[in-house]
């Protein structure tokens, strides 16, 4: 158990106040109320706790009072999780550094509000490296990640967020705060193997548990150099079967060894057409896929990397591999990643200029078995061409059968025609053993969708963790369960 926080203070200006009290300054709460969705939040009250004790005192006072409370990072989310619909917002931002960088153990602790760019900066400094890498990285909060499970490019080689958590420090609704561990044995055969451990269960959980107060991660060494690359293909579908190609030499050990395969398609290359570099896609390319392998930081560790990624595109149909865009130096790997960003950033801009009329950019999060995508997405794109859905760009994960499909609709007439498709996308998908959402979470966002991700019994099973763990039910609203 935990001491309590102060009691609740009234407060009328942000500049003055106590930044451990309740902010209910509407200047202030308006801040709050946006984030990277289309939801608009309603906070009612501001807290930023600055340790766990603190977010616990206040957790218990809500739940006395009936008074929701919904946990925020940085509000980079695409789902509204973040977002309040009432009650009030807990901020994490004030909770912020690394704990403590355990070089030998090869383990770090950093409080939820530090920025993850901030902290992955810490750890390579010491020599070691955490995987995770969502595009947001610079902007979103290390505890915004765990609560929604996020990923990123390099999913491919290391895999999403829960797979690098060994322990959270989580307040709960009842004042106390708990230290939820990742069992240190190789086997365990104790009861139910999704619950041997909490830490999977509050790893996406999206605040509907409780308020992640720290958070203890697994690293490993930092690799000693990489090679990124930006391939070019005539058609998608030759994009996609080089990528199909690139996934059995992987597996086979007997080729590339990439970290992440990300697709970008015809729209996407116009896009970096008119970017200010001098990197500029042949004219007869409609798509492109990105790469990345680690390797020896060595001339011929860079070089057998690359000869490799040669040799896979030369025998690939409808590679132009003349064209390739090599880079193993930092300031041209970071221009071609600002290439990449450069397209959900300008669409992000194009959908902003339809929202008067009712329209926005919708982007799909969902994810399919590889060898199902194909023909999924040659599906997926008849249909939308049939609802006369004409902005569509397809970028990102391929290699995890996860590309976002990006469509920019210009009234709500257009939006609703859109929907229709997305809906069935999500439900086939997760009749292909795939998902509605493959990083970015549920949110408020995806929620209609969740009955093609989870049938009754799994839901009702939700449920009960979840009122177990908040039996007052006043923890993020609208998350994961309709509000």
């Amino acid at each position: 158990m935990v001491k309590e926080s102060k009691q609740p203070v009234q407060s009328g200006g942000a500049a003055e106040v106590d930044a451990g009290a309740l902010v209910t300054d509407p200047d202030v709460l308006e801040g709050y109320r946006r984030d990277a969705s289309p939801v608009i939040g309603s906070p009612e009250g501001l807290l930023r706790p600055a340790d766990a004790g603190e977010a616990a005192g206040w957790l218990r006072e809500a739940a006395a009072r009936g008074m929701a409370v919904t946990a925020c990072g940085l509000r980079t989310s695409t789902t509204g999780a973040g977002l309040a619909p009432h009650g009030w917002t807990m901020s994490c931002e004030r909770m912020r550094g690394v704990v403590d960088i355990d070089v030998p153990g090869r383990t770090a602790r950093v409080r939820p509000g530090m920025v993850l760019r901030e902290f992955k900066d810490e750890v390579e400094a010491a020599g070691l490296f955490y995987p995770p890498d969502p595009t947001s990285e610079r902007e979103c909060a290390v505890g915004g990640t765990v609560a929604c499970d996020a990923s990123g490019a390099r999913t491919y080689r290391y895999g999403a967020t829960h797979r690098w958590i060994r322990s959270l420090e989580v307040a709960l609704v009842d004042g106390s705060v708990h230290r939820f561990r990742r069992p240190a044995v190789d086997k365990d055969a104790a009861g139910f193997a999704a619950l041997r451990n909490l830490v999977d269960l509050v790893c996406g959980s999206e605040g509907t548990l409780g308020f992640i107060t720290e958070v203890e991660v697994d690293l490993i060494d930092r690799p000693e150099a990489f090679s990124s690359g930006l391939a070019f293909f005539r058609t998608r579908a030759d994009a996609v079967a080089f990528v199909g190609a690139a996934r059995i030499e992987d597996r086979a050990g007997t080729g590339v060894r990439p970290r992440c395969l990300e697709l970008l398609d015809g729209g996407c290359l116009d896009i970096l057409r008119v970017q200010d570099t001098a990197i500029t896609p042949p004219a007869e390319a409609d798509a492109a896929i990105f790469f990345e392998e680690e390797h020896a930081a060595t001339e011929v560790g860079a070089m057998a990397t690359m000869e490799a990624w040669w040799a896979l595109l030369e025998r690939s149909p409808g590679s132009l591999p003349d064209d390739t865009v090599v880079a193993d130096d930092p300031a041209r790997q970071d221009e071609l990643r600002r290439l990449r960003h450069a397209v959900p950033a300008t669409l992000n801009e194009e959908g902003r200029g339809y929202e008067a009329a009712g329209g926005r950019k919708i982007s799909t999060d969902w994810a399919v078995p590889f060898e199902a995508l194909g023909a999924f997405m040659t599906e997926s794109d008849g249909r939308l061409e049939a609802a006369g859905i004409e902005r569509v760009f397809r970028y990102g994960h391929v290699g995890n059968g996860h590309p976002h499909y990006n469509l920019l609709v210009r009234d709500g007439d257009e939006r609703r025609r859109a929907d229709a498709v997305i809906a069935w996308m999500c439900e086939e998908a997760c009749r292909l053993g795939g998902t509605i959402t493959a990083e970015h979470g549920m949110g408020k966002v995806k929620l209609h969708h969740a009955h093609h991700r989870f049938d009754p019994l799994t839901q009702a099973a939700m449920r009960a963790i979840k009122d177990r763990f908040d039996p007052t039910g006043i923890l993020a609203p609208g998350n994961l369960f309709p509000a």
